[in-house]
């Protein structure tokens, strides 16, 4: 004898990965955006001080890390609650023992929302790749920063500009001009701009001016200490923005594995238990046609007894419908019958009939 299957207890109906996905999400987004945000304003200090202009770069960095947080949180919430829907349809199979209606449903929105979440997926691979990144150019950008200050030590420096290295040219003499004579002067040649000069003592920022768009030259021992207060401050906050940007990551495809194998699962279960519906069906349409219809299908009596019943209905309506034709054929046949024998037969019948009587 099979033993009953035992019914489930409603923890096992909880999607645990999808909710431990969330949490690893949710916390690496908190993480990674505070990081992020004490990164972003330190770098911004940290430039200003070396009169690098870059505040319109670092306000859109701010606002897209601020819209992607919110999407992102967004995004995971509405993937956990699509597993909450899975684990009910789940429970729903299992006490009807058949597919339920609104599974085609679930399946379309899970497809959908499956692709956004792995674009979602691909483009914090760019985001680990870009905290890592500015993570060893702010570590290359602090080395720099203290060479340079022990440099100035060395050296002395105390002020912001260095002297310039082009020596300052004479007087000319003055022109002597008389009533008699006219001199034509030309206007004295263009020349050509000197060349940018900073001391091997000081902070050279021409090598990026590809970035900075001007020649920078800081010799001040002050506002390099300052700028090197700046970095450490966002160098320490970027080991949270790249751990952050890992957690978001590991939560994301672990959300992704969880619903990609969701939509697998219900689409597999879903084609079985509508082929087993239509298998058990036409099973007890062939037995009705048979007159061996049982009362109940096991498995499926929810889905085979009300189909029995009402094909019962039909093919009693069908007997009835034919039981009347024959009668009414029959009585077709009597009328033509009587109509067709001959006027003096029916008399001579008619009057043996009377004598028997009378007898």
């Amino acid at each position: 004898m099979h033993e009953p299957p035992r019914k489930k207890s409603a923890l096992k109906y909880v999607p645990w990965v999808a909710i431990i996905a969330f949490l690893f999400i949710f916390v690496g987004v908190i993480v990674w955006a505070t990081g992020a945000n004490t990164a972003l304003s330190n770098t911004n200090d940290a430039l200003t001080t070396l009169s690098v202009e870059a505040d319109g770069y670092v306000q859109t960095i701010h606002s897209v890390a601020v819209g992607a947080s919110v999407v992102c949180c967004l995004m995971a919430a509405l993937m956990v609650l699509m597993s909450g829907g899975r684990t009910c349809l789940e429970r729903a199979v299992d006490q009807r023992g058949k597919a339920v209606c609104g599974s085609w449903l679930w399946l379309a929105t899970e497809a959908v929302l499956c692709a956004v979440w792995w674009l979602i997926l691909f483009w914090l691979v760019f985001v680990i790749f870009g905290s890592c990144l500015w993570y060893g150019a702010t570590y290359t950008v602090r080395g720099v920063l203290q060479v340079s200050i022990n440099t100035a030590v060395a050296y002395g420096n105390s002020t912001v500009l260095p002297p310039s290295p082009f020596p300052s040219l004479p007087p000319s003499p003055p022109l002597n001009i008389t009533n008699s004579t006219v001199l034509k002067l030309s206007p004295p040649p263009r020349s050509p701009p000197p060349p940018f000069v900073c001391a091997s003592s000081c902070l050279n920022l021409a090598l990026f001016n590809f970035l900075v768009q001007k020649d920078i030259c800081v010799c001040s021992v002050a506002l390099m200490s300052q700028a090197l207060y700046k970095t450490n401050k966002a160098y320490d906050a970027l080991g949270s923005v790249v751990a952050g940007a890992f957690l978001m990551w590991c939560g994301a495809s672990f959300l992704l594995m969880s619903s990609v194998a969701d939509f697998a699962k219900t689409k597999r279960e879903r084609e079985l238990l509508l082929r087993a519906q239509r298998a058990a069906v036409d099973a007890a349409a062939g037995q009705l046609a048979l007159g061996t219809a049982p009362g109940y299908a096991p498995g499926y009596g929810g889905d085979t007894l009300p189909l029995i019943k009402t094909q019962q209905m039909q093919q009693a309506a069908l007997q009835q419908q034919q039981m009347q034709q024959m009668q009414m054929a029959q009585m077709m046949a009597q009328a033509q019958a009587a109509h067709m024998r001959p006027p003096g037969q029916v008399s001579t019948g008619a009057s043996q009939q009377n004598m028997g009587h009378q007898v």
